[in-house]
């Protein structure tokens, strides 16, 4: 009676990965952005997707459990969108580390992927089963197109390698079922319509408020300090999500910088309301119950001349007593000039298209406090 055998393929962590094999590994071809990452995980950016992940093969009896030969396989993958395109490719790359007996003489591997839905997929890396040894390398690419220009998609990413030895064979699948990571989007309700394109949703972007406009970057990262919410900080409150609806973001706006708000004399002229967080935001101290922006912390920047050069500070009632805002206000309102208040929303506007933020989608505010 001839012998039966069956090959199990799976994923093994860094650790289990055998030193030999992990320094080959390290060494090897196929050059992704997330190389010298941790391995095994699913590494994002707003446009990109890169994963670097080690296999295991064990080719097996069935009947006594022997083992009759094992291999490593790297396997190193890099997704790229375009936030002006609908059209997107992956980089896919193999390499067999190491082989011991039976599977030391060579093997076959098949890679599929999946893009669903409104997804169209052109052919793979290679096609079929391909036969490998040791140190044998299989690279290639897939180039893939949203199908639909309305609204917007979320396009799953899975895939599915099979390897096969003789009358055996195992597959390992992996994709957006294991990491929301491998999951891209189009839209076309970014910019009017005219400009649909792709990014990667699970990304968190993060809109740094420049040195240029110093006091609305100290307004916001005090408000985000001494709120108890801390709002939009990373690392200690929770993100701000976008409010696409204008007539909320309006009425967002009317209630925080409401009939309450007078602008302090010392403030340059032209003076506004600026207020944290964001009226184009979910966090908007209107939507969290806030009637008028009295409730709000309240600042003002105030200008002072000293040997003819004018000075700017950012303030508060209570500051020369060392007293700090309220730390339980759900909004801040300051007086602000002009040209730093629209500075701040002209960048998050420019922001809000190269980032494809939809509705309730989310963002960091970096104004300089520690992470």
């Amino acid at each position: 009676m001839g012998r039966t055998t069956a090959l199990c393929i799976e994923p093994v962590a860094p650790s289990q990965v055998p030193r030999k094999i992990a320094r080959s590994a390290a060494a090897g071809g196929g050059i992704t952005w997330c190389d010298g990452q941790q391995s095994g995980v699913v590494h994002v950016t707003r446009t990109s997707i890169c994963e670097d992940q080690v296999v295991n093969l064990t080719l097996f009896d069935t009947q006594n459990k022997e083992v009759l030969g094992t291999a490593y396989l790297t396997v190193k993958q890099q997704v790229d969108t375009k936030n002006t395109d609908t059209s997107f490719g992956e980089y896919f790359f193999l390499r067999v580390q190491g082989a011991t007996a039976a599977l030391a003489s060579g093997f076959n591997v098949a890679v599929k992927a999946n893009c669903l839905p409104a997804c169209k997929q052109g052919s793979g890396p290679w096609t079929g089963a391909a036969p490998v040894t040791i140190l044998s390398e299989k690279e290639g690419t897939w180039q893939r197109n949203w199908t639909k220009n309305t609204l917007h998609d979320n396009l799953m990413l899975e895939y599915t390698l099979t390897a096969s030895y003789a009358n055996a064979k195992g597959s390992y699948t992996w994709g957006v079922n294991q990491s929301a990571g491998w999951e891209v989007r189009c839209d076309n309700e970014i910019g009017g319509g005219t400009t649909p394109g792709c990014v990667v949703p699970s990304f968190t972007p993060t809109l740094e408020i420049p040195a240029k406009y110093s006091e609305a970057r100290q307004f916001i990262g005090m408000a985000q300090a001494s709120m108890a919410s801390h709002p939009g900080w990373e690392g200690r409150g929770q993100p701000l999500h976008r409010e696409a609806n204008e007539t909320t973001a309006r009425k967002n706006r009317e209630k925080v910088c409401d009939s309450t708000f007078k602008a302090d004399a010392s403030t340059p002229k032209p003076a506004q309301c600026d207020e944290y967080p964001f009226a184009k935001s979910k966090e908007s101290g209107a939507q969290q119950g806030v009637t008028s922006g009295k409730t709000c912390q309240q600042y003002m920047v105030v200008s002072e001349t000293i040997d003819g050069k004018r000075y700017l500070s950012l303030t508060w009632p209570g500051f020369s007593q060392g007293k700090m805002p309220p730390a339980n206000a759900q909004c801040a309102r300051a007086s602000m000039p002009k040209a730093q208040n629209e500075g701040v929303g002209g960048d998050l506007g420019r922001k809000t298209k190269q980032w494809r933020l939809l509705d309730g989608d989310g963002y960091w505010v970096d104004a300089g406090n520690k992470k």
